[in-house]
């Protein structure tokens, strides 16, 4: 942001110095000796991604995602909330949510559209490409949960976009292949998103966009698949053969519109200046076909959900369950809720059913236990209800085998924003901790 609250016209991401601000020319005008630059081992990442000392050699692998591509998913938040980022109230609404955050008082951080969008725009460009990068690297493992969907369409045929709103009954499409007519299955990943909205939606457009890309290079040969991104203007033809995305939405808050506009910006040509040749005009295409994700949005709070509502989410195939940045406000609200809705979302899970989680790095947990308040780190309380096995009964000394194995587990990691990107306002880098298990 400039000065007044108004908006420059394009923004820099992190790991930019500043350019300062113009000089003057004149009557005795004495130069300023140039400082020092600092040294290169001291924290070059914005704000509240401060790198700690012990943290400097924590360096981040070089991203799979091409820049073209990071930019383009950049450039739909931008055009999503034009009269957002334009508006002199957003700081204020920013400084709202941040400490309605800081309070942990979520109820009041996603209370309210405006609060929302002002969220969308700020805190989930980075966690988009954070989890794009995230499930690129996990890619090998989706390729053991596709499972037969209908052609490209939601099961209420009024589009690729369904929302519904709290007093809808809590289930998911069916996709059970034996209820589907063998002329319209395809390869489909289904994917529910516990807590999920606007980074969600975006990163898995992005994934959709860059298997696109890879199966391209395979096709033609190209040995690095990040060349077909030098024009992002690849034919939409070539993810005829991919697997399709069936994606759920679930979170307490109201994301349905935030979300619909995201999904309208991935599947419809930006927009351009009227300016633009003849030329850019017939090249420009969305980023993903309309039917690439057939997304659904409820306003549901997973922790009051039954066993039978849970059954009915997961169906009877192996899926993608994530909980991204959500598991750690569930127990902060609850421990007891939350551990019993992990074991109820394990009894409805179908074997080969992945779990990704991803959360702040040595996130705590606190709960009282008599007159003594105790905390617990969440990847222990996670471990103890996943992994451990469980007692057979009340009075049954048998216990059945750990019902979840971990496949891969990080407890700190960065995920770095080039330099190169530009976004209207600041984005900070994040550190996170990742863990994916399997559904045994």
């Amino acid at each position: 942001m400039g000065r007044n609250g108004r908006l420059k016209a394009s923004g820099k991401v992190v790991g930019k110095e500043n350019d300062g601000w113009p000089g003057w020319k004149g009557p005795g005008f004495v130069k300023k000796q140039e400082p020092k630059p600092a040294p290169k081992s001291k924290s070059k990442i914005a704000k509240s991604s401060q790198e700690t000392p012990d943290e400097k050699e924590d360096s981040a692998p070089e991203s799979l995602i091409p820049i073209e591509l990071q930019q383009v998913l950049l450039n739909v938040f931008r055009d999503s909330f034009p009269e957002v980022l334009a508006s002199e109230t957003l700081q204020p609404l920013l400084q709202d949510v941040k400490a309605a955050l800081y309070e942990r008082d979520f109820a009041r951080a996603f209370g309210k559209s405006e609060y929302l969008e002002a969220y969308s725009i700020r805190w989930s460009p980075s966690r988009a490409l954070c989890y794009l990068s995230i499930l690129i690297d996990l890619r090998e493992h989706f390729t053991e949960i596709n499972q037969p969907c209908t052609k490209n369409q939601p099961p209420n045929g009024t589009g690729a976009f369904i929302t519904t709103g709290p007093d809808a009954a809590l289930q998911h499409q069916s996709l059970d292949p034996a209820s589907q007519p063998a002329d319209v299955l395809e390869p489909g990943l289904r994917a529910t998103c516990f807590g999920g909205g606007a980074a969600e939606i975006i990163a898995l457009g992005g994934f959709c966009r860059y298997m696109r890309n890879a199966s391209h290079a395979m096709k033609t040969g190209v040995q690095n698949p990040t060349d077909v991104e030098t024009s992002m203007m690849t034919s939409l033809s070539l993810s005829e053969n991919l697997p399709k995305i069936n994606l759920l939405l679930l979170d307490e808050a109201q994301w349905q519109d935030v979300v619909h506009k995201l999904h309208s910006g991935l599947t419809t040509p930006p927009p351009m200046s009227k300016y633009a040749s003849s030329a850019a005009k017939a090249a420009n295409s969305s980023l993903i076909a309309d039917g690439d994700i057939a997304a659904t949005f409820r306003a549901e709070d997973v922790l009051a959900a039954t066993q039978s509502q849970l059954n009915d989410v997961l169906g009877t195939g192996p899926m993608l369950l994530t909980l991204l940045f959500t598991l750690n406000e569930l127990y902060t609200t609850s421990i007891a809720k939350t551990t019993a809705f992990l074991l109820k979302l394990t009894m409805a899970a179908k074997s080969g059913t992945l779990l990704l989680v991803v959360d702040s790095p040595g996130s705590y947990s606190e709960t009282t236990i008599g007159t003594e308040a105790k905390k617990y780190p969440m990847l222990w309380l996670m471990d103890h209800t996943l992994l451990e096995a469980q007692n057979g009964g009340k009075g049954d000394v048998k216990k059945t085998p750990a019902s979840w194995e971990k496949v891969i587990s990080e407890e700190s990691k960065w995920f770095r924003m080039p330099d190169e990107l530009r976004y209207p306002i600041p984005l900070e880098n994040m550190r996170y901790q990742m863990h994916l298990y399997r559904r045994v």
